[in-house]
């Protein structure tokens, strides 16, 4: 039997109609509810696997062009991706935030497939969003990490896609600052910012030449909180993070990082570096997250000053 492909206008139609009926019968609550969010999240992940192929992989410009006018009817666009998270953003939030449960054995696996979701379609057009970007997000938005956020202004490091930054504005942080040093994802997380509405300000910082004195844009630069997800990829960046961090954080400072057998030596390396420069680990929590490898274990820290 041949496979068959939904265009992406098909699609959006049926996230837009499926969007409007969870907002509807949801006062109601129920199998309605109930199946209409399911339905939509069956769509919105087809939509984002649609997406994928083009535009998953930073610096891939050789897609545009060569593609023939049969495919490229099938091809979802930036504002596909835009429209979609019009309809759904909402809902996903909601899902996320668990102000939408539906009190049965799928409530969990809703509330990540939001978030995930939400990671791609916060960036554009399906830019890669880190597995601990979203784990950060979610914690956010559930646990209400950050109790003075909204008198905070916030420094978020390794920006990325902008979703943890954008969440800190959405939760009301009085000024979020959202980092990054790669050219191409300032323009991306630019392009986000936009996109969101968000009052974000977007800005070049490479946290190890801020480590090593070698910014002075940033120097003597402090803000309420710090906040991070990913970053400790190589020993270079375990022996500079600490330091920037500690030279750019006033109060707090909130991370999210995959635990990875391949990668241990530069969590060892990380702890003991901000111990040494006395910043104060005031929560550790471990947990784990199905994610496209499989099953991966992440650490979240509080840091302080002693």
């Amino acid at each position: 039997m041949e496979t068959v492909v939904n265009k992406p206008e098909d699609i959006l139609e049926s996230i837009e109609t499926l969007s409007n009926l969870a907002k509807y019968s949801v006062k109601k609550g129920g199998e309605t509810t109930r199946n209409a969010i399911d339905n939509l999240l069956d769509v919105l992940d087809n939509l984002i696997q649609l997406s994928a192929d083009r535009f998953m992989t930073l610096g891939d410009s050789n897609t545009d062009d060569d593609q023939d006018e049969t495919y490229q009817q099938y091809v979802v666009h930036p504002t596909d991706i835009i429209k979609a998270k019009g309809f759904a953003g909402g809902l996903l939030l909601k899902l996320i935030s668990t102000e939408m449960v539906f009190n049965d054995d799928k409530d969990d696996e809703r509330m990540e497939r939001a978030s995930r979701l939400l990671a791609h379609m916060s960036g554009r057009g399906g830019f890669k969003t880190w597995g601990a970007a979203p784990m950060m997000a979610k914690k956010l938005l559930q646990e209400k990490i950050i109790p003075n956020l909204n008198s905070s202004v916030v420094l978020e490091l390794g920006t990325g896609t902008g979703m943890v930054g954008l969440i800190c504005d959405y939760l009301g942080a009085e000024e979020i600052h959202v980092t990054d040093y790669h050219p191409r994802v300032l323009e991306n997380v630019t392009y986000n910012v936009q996109l969101n509405q968000s009052k974000a300000i977007v800005s070049k910082l490479d946290f190890i030449q801020v480590a090593k004195d070698e910014a002075p844009e940033w120097k003597d630069k402090k803000f309420d909180i710090v906040i991070a997800s990913d970053l400790l990829y190589e020993m270079e960046h375990a022996e500079h993070l600490p330091i920037a961090v500690e030279k750019l954080m006033k109060n707090d400072f909130y991370f999210m990082i995959p635990l990875r057998y391949t990668h241990m030596e530069e969590v060892k390396h990380f702890e003991q570096k901000m111990m040494s420069l006395g910043l104060i680990c005031r929560r550790t929590e471990d947990s784990e997250r199905e994610e496209e490898e499989g099953l991966v274990q992440f650490r979240y820290y509080e840091y302080t000053r002693s």
